[in-house]
This record gives C-alpha cells, structure tokens and sequence, in this order.
C-alpha cells in the first residue's frame, strides 16, 4: 500500500508561473565576426544610393532635360521635396510591417533586405530611362518606399543583433561606413559619363551587397507575444505615448533640432562661401568646396570611430551625444565672426568632428532608448523622421530668410540656437549614462 499523502496546507498556494523569480539575463552574445563585415558594407551601399542618386544623378539628368539653370534648380528642388516627403510617411509604415513580419524564409528583417533590395535595384534601372522631371519626380518618390524598407530593416539589425556593450563600436563603424557609402556613391555617379551606366553602378552595388547580407546573416527571431496581453494590444503593439516613453521622445527632439541646425548651413554651403566668406566665383566656391568637404569627411570618419569606441569603453553615452552637439556652437560663432577662408576651414574642422561622434553615438543612444526591440523597426521608422523632416524644413527656412534679408549671420544664429537646445534636450534623457 503506498505511503499516504501529506496533509494540504489550507493556507499554502499554488505560485503562478508568471509569479516565479525570474532568472538574471544571460549575457548576450557577441555578433559573429562576419556581421563586423557585411552590416557595414551593407550600409556602404544603402548611401551610396543616396549619396549618388541625389548628390549625382538626379541633377545631371534633370539638367539634361531643363538646360536653364534657374529652371533646373527648381525641378530638382521640386524632386527632392516630394522625395522628402514620401520618405517621412515610408519610414515608419516600412519598419512597422518587417515587426509584424512572420516568416520562415530568411526572417522578418532579411526578408525585406532581400525582396526590397531587389525592387529598390529594379526601380534605380528603371529611372535611367525616365525623360520627364515629374516622371522622375514622382518616381523618385515611389522608390522611397522600397529604399526605406531596405534601410528601416538594416537599421533595425543593431538593437536586435549587437549586444548594449558593442553598439557604440558598431555604431562608429557604421557612422563611418555610411560617409565611405555616399563618397562611393559620388564618385560612382560622378565618374560615369553615361547616365544609364551611372544609375547601373549604383544600382549593381546595392543589389550585391544587400543580398549578401540577406542571404548569409542569421535573423533573431520575433519576440513571442506576452501571455497576458490581449490580441488586441499584441497587434498594436506598444503605443509611442508622450509619457510612457519620455527618454525616447527626448532623444527625438535632440535629433531633429540638431539635424535642423546643420542642415540650415550645410545646404547653403556653396553659397556661403560664395557671398559669405566672399570668394565671389561660383567655380572657385565649388572648387574650394570640394576641398573643405573632404577634410570634414575624414574628421567625420576618424572621430565617428574613435568616439563609439570610447562611449562602449566609459558607457557615457548622453555625455558624449550633449557635448559633440554643443561643438557645433564655437562653429557657428566662427562662421558669425571670422568670415574668412580660414575661418572656414575651422568652422568645417570642427563641425565635422562633432558630426562624427554624434551620429555614432547618438545611434546607439537611441537603440538604448526605444520601448521595446519587438517595435524596433516601427520606433526606428519614426525616429528617422528626426533626419527626414528637418532635411525638408531647414532649406527652406533658411532660404526664406536669406531671402529677406541678404545675409547668412542668421542663419548661423539657427544653427547655434538649435544645437544648443539639442544638447540640453539630451540632458532630460534619464534611464541613459
């Protein structure tokens, strides 16, 4: 006869397996040596795309179709805006549906890489032959969609992928990969007498490239839905609330207004050197200009590594993020007071420095920052608004008041105020170093 069973405590219950201690997080793992390699090169051909297209290509063939200059200008102004635009709505609506995505093949986010990828190449063919500017503006336009899915989901790889303690390193690599991408780009563009085949390099690039990584990456798989949350909520998912995401927000607005800042001066850089600093040629401005830019992009690469490499080193993230927005500030006040050559050359040096180290710091900042990796490629979506639309305002305000007033001073006035303000916006961030 077995033994008899103990007595039942009445006062003893069940523990709910939801109510059991919950183990401490293993440690993520270090990404394979071979995502070192390719999630660069793979960012290295999403910017050569823009770097070519609108740097390069679109203005040459706009050019060949409207000789006269005021006329061209305004065609490609026109092309971009509506680009701009279009880029703001695709981003966020791109990176939410490779969240929702479920699929066996290739994964949610190698999914889109691989099919957008191919589309985006298609469609970059395709322009070569376009000889209208509304045709090119609106397809230039249509090709935000799948462009922006490719990069919604390539970005969307650091915060699922690369562990917090690597992804300020991986984030000045890829800070540096995507000005190496838009150099490629330009010099691809730029280098091809043949319109067609210039649009075919690009095009050809990030074909190879983005398909590589599809193909040969390991996507993480979706988070399985929480047992207590309703279809309801889990098809939702988290909601971007003002307050329920306070860091997240911060670290929006401390982007858009930096991004605001640089772009007011930035997009004016020809003529600024032309009638601010008093060089009088638009060719000799073009040419100095090249020149100038170059320093600012080895400045930009050099420091984009070596600040990622230091913010993982000291975990100071915001530290870094406040104190590279506030470099542009001494820029600007060189820009307002010493209207020389030099000055210019300083004023680029600096800037292009503190542009490095924000954009990778900054990125891994907000990895650190969004509600949840499950809407990863959504929240990321919505934060590229914070490049998008400041790219579509800045030129135009600054414009205006240019256009009012005959000079630059206020527009380095912009650029202080606004980057100033981004860096104290980074001091409310709270649940950062």
């Amino acid at each position: 006869m077995p033994d008899a069973l103990p007595a039942r405590d009445p006062e003893a219950v069940t523990p709910h397996p939801s109510d059991a201690p919950t183990p401490p997080p293993a440690a993520e793992p270090a990404p394979g040596r071979w995502l070192w390699v390719i999630y660069p090169l793979a960012m290295v051909a999403m910017n050569a795309v823009w770097g070519g297209v609108m740097q390069v290509l679109l203005g040459k063939q706009i050019a060949a179709i409207v000789p006269e200059q005021a006329a061209s200008a305004a065609a490609l102004g026109m092309a971009l805006s509506v680009s701009a635009v279009s880029s703001v709505v695709s981003q966020p609506i791109a990176g939410m549906l490779s969240d929702r995505t479920r699929t066996r093949f290739l994964g949610r986010r190698n999914v889109w890489i691989f099919g957008a990828g191919i589309v985006g190449a298609l469609g970059l063919v395709a322009m070569s032959q376009l000889t209208s500017t509304i045709a090119i503006a609106i397809t230039w336009a249509a090709m935000m969609w799948p462009l922006n899915a490719t990069q919604a989901s390539l970005t969307a790889v650091l915060p699922e992928r690369v562990p917090q303690r690597l992804r300020g390193s991986m984030s000045g690599v890829l800070g540096a990969a995507g000005l190496i991408g838009a150099y490629a780009g330009v010099a691809l563009a730029g280098l091809s007498q043949d319109l067609f085949m210039g649009y075919l390099l690009v095009a050809g690039l990030f074909l190879l490239l983005t398909q590589i990584f599809a193909l040969t990456t390991k996507d993480r798989p979706a988070p399985e839905p929480d047992a207590r949350t309703t279809p309801g909520e889990e098809a939702g998912g988290t909601r971007l609330s003002l307050r329920g995401a306070p860091d997240y927000w911060w670290a929006f607005t401390g982007r858009f207004l930096l991004i605001f800042g640089y772009f007011s001066v930035s997009s004016f850089q020809l003529y600024i050197l032309r009638d601010h600093i008093g060089l009088g040629d638009i060719d000799r401005a073009a040419t100095t200009l090249v020149a100038i830019s170059g320093l600012g992009t080895l400045l930009s690469l050099a420091f984009a590594l070596l600040g990622g490499w230091i913010s993982d080193k000291t975990g100071r993230l915001r530290l870094f993020v406040g104190l590279s927005s506030l470099m542009f500030v001494p820029a600007g006040l060189v820009y307002l007071l010493v209207p020389t050559l030099t000055g210019a050359w300083v004023a680029t040096a600096v800037t292009g420095a503190a542009f490095g180290v924000y954009m990778a710091v900054d990125q891994a900042l907000i990895t650190r920052v969004l509600p949840g990796v499950g809407n990863a490629g959504r929240d990321l979506g919505i934060m590229n608004i914070a490049n998008a639309g400041p790219q579509i305002i800045a030129p135009s305000v600054a414009g205006a008041v240019v256009g009012a007033t005959g000079d630059y001073r206020l527009v380095f006035v912009l650029l202080i105020v606004c980057t100033a303000l981004g860096a104290l916006s980074v001091r409310f961030i709270k649940g950062v170093r």
